[in-house]
């Protein structure tokens, strides 16, 4: 049996107590922790990894196993349920597990999902939760979104393979999108950092494409956050038009202008977008307008198994009036023919195809294009939801 050393074990307890204590993203807290321990070769950060995922996506399950509340269980403890299921030797394993009684789990302790989450993915999901829940508890495959304003997916594919012995496959249906092999440190690759690739989840590519963007558009990126989809849309763009980036976060904002920078996008605006911001006085402006939706983020947990824990049934209901206030406010901005597009990384119908009906019946001068749910159980991806809207007058 392998030996799970101390070093590890701290870090991985350190890494857990401060996502679940401290409200903290999993991968972003994964991301400082093997920074500060530079000599880690690839299988210690790997094994953090994968404990510090295990225990976040499996926190209910474990806490079973032990007869423990999931909502009591210390960061400890789930480490000794890990170390017992994968035949890791650690000094401070103290846990006896109940490893017969699985069986006799319901369905939810089994998947480790809080009651609520998987009544309502059972509510909204009949016919589909069985698959999207299992799915949702599997790895996410890492792809990322090769620059064409830098590079192109068969030039990039040469390169990594033949510089630094990173394998990836093109990927049908995915113009832009390479799928790696295996996870791999890519933010301090002298590629990434010359803006040739961004790492970004294959579904996620979709979107940008979906608006049909063109080259000398004017275009609105409601919602931009840290810009992964403008920058996509300014490839699409041809660095031609003009692409307007508006978000709450400045902080994000200064990051879509590092990204921006790096990247070669020169047609990106950003501004800072208050509660109380006016439109622009020209309205009925932009070729496309986008909206990447805040959501529950459902979609994601596979890269985002905390949010199991954190999100509640009244945190989506304010988010769905958030995303119909969003809707309304950004239609004024579409100009006759122009589109409107709505995006989400949820898999709940609630916030995706009926946003769109309850906008499409209040306002009559738009109609549906074309919709898609991309499900989480379809592939090793992201959960994804987008649809377009023409406006006809």
């Amino acid at each position: 049996m392998p030996k799970l050393y101390d070093n590890l074990a701290s870090a991985a307890i350190q890494a857990l107590k401060t996502i679940l204590q401290e409200r903290k993203r999993t991968s972003h807290v994964l991301q400082k922790i093997t920074a500060k321990h530079p000599k880690w070769g690839a299988r210690d950060r790997r094994t953090v990894y994968t404990i510090v995922y295990d225990c976040i996506r499996w926190r209910r399950l474990f806490a079973n196993m032990i007869q423990a509340n999931f909502e009591e269980i210390s960061e400890d403890q789930l480490l000794s349920v890990w170390c017992h299921r994968n035949e890791f030797i650690w000094n401070n394993n103290k846990e006896t597990l109940r490893q017969n009684e699985l069986k006799n789990m319901p369905p939810e302790v089994l998947a480790s999902y809080p009651d609520w989450l998987f009544a309502l993915g059972n509510k909204e999901l009949p016919s589909l939760w069985d698959q999207e829940y299992a799915a949702l508890n599997k790895q996410a495959a890492v792809s990322i979104r090769v620059n064409r304003l830098r590079s192109h997916p068969e030039k990039l594919q040469m390169e990594l393979q033949q510089r630094y012995a990173i394998k990836s496959r093109l990927m049908k249906g995915f113009p832009d999108a390479l799928q790696l092999e295996q996870g791999r440190k890519l933010n301090k690759n002298s590629l990434f950092l010359k803006g040739y690739f961004e790492i970004q989840d294959a579904h996620s590519q979709k979107i940008a494409p979906f608006t049909k963007v063109a080259p000398g558009m004017n275009v609105i990126d409601m919602c931009a956050g840290a810009g992964g989809k403008s920058l996509h849309l300014a490839a699409l763009m041809r660095n031609k038009g003009q692409l307007l980036a508006y978000d709450l976060e400045e902080t994000k904002l200064k990051s879509l202008h590092q990204r921006s920078e790096r990247a070669g996008v020169k047609i990106i605006q950003s501004n800072l977008l208050k509660k109380d911001t006016e439109l622009p006085e020209n309205k009925k402006w932009a070729d496309v307008v986008l909206i990447d939706a805040p959501c529950s983020g459902l979609g994601t947990l596979k890269r985002n198994p905390e949010l199991k824990w954190r999100l509640s049934l009244e945190q989506i209901e304010t988010l769905q009036d958030t995303q119909f206030k969003l809707l309304e406010s950004a239609a004024e901005w579409v100009k006759p023919k122009g589109v409107l597009v709505y995006a989400t990384c949820s898999i709940l119908p609630s916030e995706n195809e009926r946003q769109i009906e309850q906008f499409l019946n209040k306002n009559q001068g738009f109609e549906l294009e074309e919709k898609q749910q991309l499900y989480a159980h379809q592939s090793e991806f992201d959960g994804f939801f987008m649809a377009r809207l023409k406006r006809t007058i």
